[in-house]
């Protein structure tokens, strides 16, 4: 018997069907194994921070599969990187689609999309093919595309951006293998709707970090809102990154994988030297309460709790905090060149909207109405 099979003879690890990215996966959590942690990369798991173990699409693995490969109950390795779990219902895929979906997932990996998209655009072809289960993984057509486009998203009014990904994420698929499903530029696409955000007032801000006593949360918000920052950036941010001696925060691999500086505020300064020495984080700047790095719904329940306190019937969201920084600025007189840049935005068009935001120049139009003798 070899070292490895000692090792796995009573393996400690634990299975169970869990919500992860919007989506049901099969999750292996366990003390770190050698061999296991082999098993589960050849059965192409991806592993999560959040969770501290390795997950699998409900739709592609069962629980029994997972456990039946890293008990070592399978005898060839190589067919587990496409088995399917049986079919409990018609929508199942192929293994060959299956397969071919993994390839698109590792081909943006491999160009660096963010992990967020990576999910989003596999998640959406994965649907595609299962409300299309009869369909090859090279039999896309531009009229299966425009049919399945007018019934699954404007027939069902679903938003412009999850449309809009939809359409990104097919092409993709199509160019990752080499397929020509004709010309999709004429493919229908909602028109997005320009509606402006709500914005915080400076009077509200203040009352949201009065009311959020707990120095971890207060110093997270207060990071966000001084320097316009988005969550996912905010949450990848490590102690080496804040740089007081030069007064800047450096964010590394942001949106479009861009490194940029922002400037650290003097007061937030103060916050994190608090922060600092009440929690010492480690890896990174905000951490759970097991390590890791803090997630994204714990940070929005900050917020939400913070704003209930506060009275604040506005829709808040981290990124309200975002759009009011680069509101704030904007009625400052700051440069919109300046901004653009502090904010990570690739055209300045985006940047644009503060100057509707602000209503700074709007509010010193004068109504004809006020020169009326009436």
């Amino acid at each position: 018997m070899s070292i490895a099979q000692q090792h796995l003879k009573e393996p400690t690890y634990k299975i169970r069907k869990i919500r992860h990215r919007g989506q049901e996966v099969v999750l292996v959590q366990f003390t770190y194994n050698t061999e296991l942690y082999r098993r589960c990369k050849e059965m192409g798991g991806r592993y999560t921070r959040t969770h501290r173990g390795w997950w699998w699409l409900a739709s592609e693995r069962s629980v029994a599969d997972v456990k039946r490969a890293i008990s070592g109950g399978e005898s060839n390795d190589k067919e587990l990187i496409v088995a399917q779990s049986k079919p409990q219902k018609s929508s199942q895929i192929s293994s060959i689609v299956s397969g071919k979906i993994h390839e698109m997932e590792r081909w943006m990996r491999q160009m660096r999309y963010s992990e967020s998209t990576v999910a989003t655009y596999t998640s959406l072809v994965r649907k595609f093919f299962q409300e299309n289960i009869s369909l090859k993984w090279a039999g896309i057509t531009k009229d299966i595309i425009t049919r399945y486009n007018h019934e699954e998203f404007i027939a069902k009014k679903k938003s412009f951006n999850t449309q809009n990904q939809w359409i990104n994420a097919i092409k993709l698929y199509l160019k990752v293998h080499g397929l020509n499903a004709g010309d999709l530029q004429d493919i229908q696409r909602p028109r997005k709707v320009k509606s402006l955000p709500d914005i915080l007032t400076v009077a509200e801000v203040k009352k949201i970090f009065h009311c959020t006593p707990n120095q971890k949360h207060r110093t997270l918000l207060m990071l966000i809102y001084s320097c316009g920052l988005r969550i996912g950036e905010t949450l990848a941010i490590k102690p080496a990154d804040i740089q007081s001696g030069e007064g800047l925060i450096y964010i590394r691999g942001a949106k479009g994988q861009k490194d940029r500086r922002v400037p650290l505020s003097d007061r937030v300064l103060i916050e994190l030297r608090r922060y600092f020495k009440m929690y010492q984080p480690k890896d990174y700047l905000f951490e759970g309460q097991s390590g890791g790095k803090y997630s994204n719904r714990s940070a929005a329940q900050v917020l939400k709790r913070a704003g209930m306190r506060a009275g604040i019937k506005k829709q808040l969201t981290l990124h309200t905090l975002r759009h009011s920084y680069a509101t704030h600025l904007t009625n400052q007189g700051v440069n919109i060149q300046f901004l653009q840049e502090i904010l990570g935005h690739k055209s300045p068009k985006t940047t644009m909207l503060y100057t509707h935001l602000s209503g700074k120049d709007i509010r010193n139009i004068k109504s004809p109405l006020d020169d009326m003798d009436i």
